[in-house]
């Protein structure tokens, strides 16, 4: 028996060192990237993997798929270890992209198998507009009135002049910091927004002063902020460009750091649904009536107790509330938009993702950033099983057709997420302190052709909605109501140079420590809950020379001291 069993561990050695014998023996495999010029024109690049074998020279290659999208798969290749694998693909933009069939029933993918237009129709590889849109069939039953024509234009016509009074202000030295515009992809914001109730939540990116007026935040209050007003604006001048916020119209906010609004956004789409499930205190039945309790019966009124079921809690009403997020192209490449991707998929949470891609991440062109193709950030939403669109991002009436059939849905629990991919462009650079020298002038002018505002009123006037004079009524109506927030904002900025500094160091960063009572150990800062407006002064004072000396590089003063030696002051 042990000589069995030795004889049996022998044979498992030398087995193991044949087997390492072989696999050092074998030849690394090398990689080499080809490119060539094809007969149409096109650039075709081949990757060849494998030792050069039997005369084969660097580069031999195999035939591939032509339409293959270039590095979306792994190299394939034969079985044989000493056989090369191989992959062609090629770099061809006028071809037509072929999908796998992949799609689930509410999938909408315009692209398919689509062909460009011909550059004869002016078209140009740098436009996104492909022919035959299945996008129109599949909005065949959304109706769009006169009204909601007028009200899209109005409100992309503000949104422009707008931004074009912020860049003259900007350029002025009357708006300071970084201002980023948003000139060119009003469709979007118009489209989408105008979809949404005053109870939907909208979070944006630092691009944010169209989605907040298209939100109704008044114009003077975002041009205030702008200003930096501590009257009149949307968060007493502190927030700047990037961080445009109004609880009262659930505009949550612009976010300076890319991504920050998408948990956000899954959050409040959270709570949402829980809060339906689980009503506060005082909540609001749909038809108005306010329980004690917090419950809403099943007919919609308050009952006595706030009780509506053994449990205590109220059935979901039929109609929901939703929640807007907007991201860009850049951002869809982030963990936390995967992260939020998959917890909104998982919740069923009712919350549109909404991805502008204008192609450009600042200076960062779309095709060095990602590995997928430039347009398919929309494909990312299939992997969590969500509704996915793209569509053309510069066309107004097919994206507000789109949200409003998306929203209707999501209002009645019909669908879950949903992600729309709208393809645009950025008529501007990144931001106003950037030249824009990167984007070449044939790609600017191939986009400026299909401006979103002149393409709505050429249809509007084609299909002999409106007259040539409704247009110039509704310039000078923009005209004035812009005038009237630069007014606005001129004389609150004066009135904020008179704001006591010491005032508002009081209100916006000392917390009452009577709101946390369970911390003994702040019991002894206590007293400076009160601190006086010369106490304040001197600490305002420390902070300003703090930033002089950074400012100039100095080396902090050691004989330099403060009258009173009782604050805990610390400067670093």
């Amino acid at each position: 028996m042990k000589a069995e069993v030795c004889f049996f561990l022998l044979a498992l050695i030398l087995r193991g060192e044949r087997s390492q014998a072989i696999h050092m023996q074998r030849k690394p495999n090398a990689l080499f990237l080809n490119y060539a010029s094809t007969k149409n024109g096109a650039s075709a690049w081949s990757v060849t993997v494998g030792a050069k074998k039997n005369g084969a020279k660097q580069g031999d290659v195999k035939k591939g798929d032509a339409n293959h999208r270039t590095m979306k798969t792994h190299v394939v290749g034969s079985k044989k270890l000493d056989e090369p694998m191989v992959k062609v693909f090629q770099l061809d933009e006028r071809s037509p992209r072929v999908e796998p069939n992949r799609k689930k029933q509410n999938d909408v993918d315009i692209e398919g198998d689509k062909e460009w237009l011909p550059k004869s129709d002016k078209q140009t590889n740098y436009n996104i507009y492909m022919a035959d849109n299945k996008l129109e069939d599949y909005l065949s039953d959304v109706k769009i009135s006169k009204d909601e024509m007028i009200m899209l234009y109005e409100d992309m016509h503000l949104g422009r002049m707008f931004e074009n009074l912020v860049a003259k202000l900007y350029y002025s030295k009357r708006i300071n910091g970084f201002v980023h515009l948003y000139n060119g992809q009003e469709a979007i914001s118009s489209g989408i927004i105008k979809n949404l109730r005053p109870s939907d939540f909208v979070t944006s990116t630092y691009r944010d002063h169209v989605h907040a007026i298209s939100k109704n935040v008044s114009p003077k209050k975002v041009l205030n902020e702008l200003y930096g007003n501590y009257y009149g604006s949307t968060n007493s001048g502190k927030g700047g460009s990037m961080h445009i916020y109004s609880k009262s119209e659930n505009f949550i906010g612009g976010f300076g750091f890319i991504g920050e609004q998408i948990p956000i956004a899954v959050g409040l789409a959270y709570s949402i649904l829980y809060k339906r499930e689980f009503p506060p205190s005082g909540a609001v039945s749909p038809s108005g009536a306010v329980s004690p309790g917090g419950a809403v019966s099943p007919k919609g009124t308050a009952t006595p107790s706030g009780t509506a079921s053994p449990q205590g809690t109220a059935p979901p009403s039929e109609d929901s509330n939703v929640v807007v997020c907007f991201l860009g192209d850049g951002t869809a490449n982030i963990g936390q938009f995967f992260e939020s991707l998959n917890l909104a998929a998982t919740y069923n949470l009712p919350i549109m993702f909404v991805i502008e891609n204008n192609n450009w991440a600042i200076g960062m062109e779309g095709s060095r950033s990602s590995i997928d193709d430039l347009q398919n950030n929309y494909a990312k939403g299939k992997a969590f099983n969500i509704d996915t669109y793209k569509v053309d991002g510069n066309d107004a009436i097919g994206l507000y057709k789109l949200a409003k059939k998306k929203i209707n849905q999501m209002r009645r629990r019909e669908c879950g997420p949903v992600l729309i991919e709208a393809i645009t462009y950025r008529a501007k650079g990144h931001s106003l302190a950037d030249p824009d020298e990167l984007r070449i002038q044939e790609e600017k002018a191939s986009w400026k052709k299909r401006d979103p505002i002149v393409q709505l009123a050429s249809y509007m006037k084609k299909e002999n909605i409106v007259d040539e004079s409704f247009f110039e009524e509704i310039k000078k109506k923009m005209k004035q109501i812009l005038l009237e927030a630069e007014m606005d904002a001129d004389q609150n900025l004066k009135k904020s140079q008179n704001v006591n500094i010491c005032q508002l160091l009081r209100e916006n960063i000392y917390a009452p420590s009577e709101e946390v009572p369970f911390q003994e150990d702040y019991n002894q800062y206590a007293k400076y809950d009160q601190l006086s407006d010369s106490e304040l002064g001197e600490y305002y004072e420390a902070l300003r020379k703090e930033v002089d000396r950074k400012l100039h590089n100095r080396k902090p003063d050691p004989s330099e001291h403060f009258a009173r030696k009782d604050l805990p002051l610390v400067i670093d």
